[in-house]
């Protein structure tokens, strides 16, 4: 009678077993209906999105444009029988239109760098740093003095991100100096265990301590008689952040800054 029982409760054990398994096929396939589904929206809307930037570009910066060159060509032409008060409106017209047209390149380009593909491989940091030093008027003499101290490290990173990264942080360090002061920035690097970390030093107007962690994100702008449009580190930390690395700085107002970028150091062999 015992084994009976011992039977009869074996089977029941595995009656409800077989169940448990076809419920959890069912789930499976219903699960993997619902995964298939969100990735066809997803799909949908990143298309959606890109088809908007690309509206974007040329339905809003058309006008823009417009608007710089008719304000300029007004100025131009009949700028000698305008009051000094209205050759200031036109050019505030044209400044403004300069500015907001800015403003949707950089937004367009933080879109661009959220959905494009980083592949990662061994990166010459030094290369791309005085690549840029050599075809950049703005970082050359008299515009700026900019000194790299080598040897620099390679790193495992994205050349093209970089180079954006870099001539972000550098565009920067020559911008936000004192009226009249030819802007100096160092460049170096340091090893720190598995990772490489490079400065960029400038002697410009520093940033408030409160304002460290603030100026890594979207639309700040610190200091509002220097022109930005407050994307550019915004977009050297997500892209920095896509290669597995970290960015950060030190400064004090009125004492310069000193950013770094931190990523894996790449292997020489």
């Amino acid at each position: 009678m015992l084994a009976l029982e011992d039977i009869t409760e074996r089977r029941h054990l595995e009656v409800s077993l077989r169940d448990a398994h076809a419920e959890l096929r069912e789930y499976a396939a219903r699960l993997e209906q619902v995964v298939a589904a969100r990735t066809k929206d997803l799909k949908d809307t990143v298309a959606e999105l890109e088809h908007f930037s690309y509206t974007i570009t040329h339905d809003m910066r058309a006008p823009l444009r417009a608007m710089r060159s008719f304000a300029t060509m007004l100025l131009a032409e009949s700028g000698h029988s305008l009051d000094p008060k209205s050759r200031e409106y036109l050019q505030r017209i044209a400044t403004a239109a300069d500015r907001m047209d800015q403003l949707i390149l950089d937004a367009l380009d933080y879109s661009k760098t959220m959905r494009a593909g980083l592949p990662l491989g061994v990166v010459d940091a030094e290369a791309i740093l005085r690549g840029m030093l050599e075809t950049y008027p703005s970082f050359q003499l008299p515009l700026a003095e900019i000194e790299v101290q080598g040897p620099m490290p390679t790193v495992l990173g994205n050349a093209s991100g970089l180079t954006q990264c870099f001539s972000n942080l550098l565009s920067n360090a020559v911008k936000f100096v004192r009226p009249g002061q030819v802007p100096h920035v160092r460049v170096w690097s340091e090893a720190r265990g598995p990772l490489a970390r490079i400065w960029f030093e400038d002697e410009g107007i520093g940033i408030p301590f409160q304002s460290h962690e603030l100026i890594f994100e979207m639309f700040q702008r610190i200091d509002k008689q220097h022109e930005g449009t407050g994307i550019g580190l915004a977009i050297v930390r997500k892209v920095i952040e896509r290669m597995g690395g970290q960015v950060g700085v030190e400064s004090s107002e009125g004492r310069g800054s000193r950013f770094w970028v931190e990523l894996k150091a790449g292997d020489r062999t």
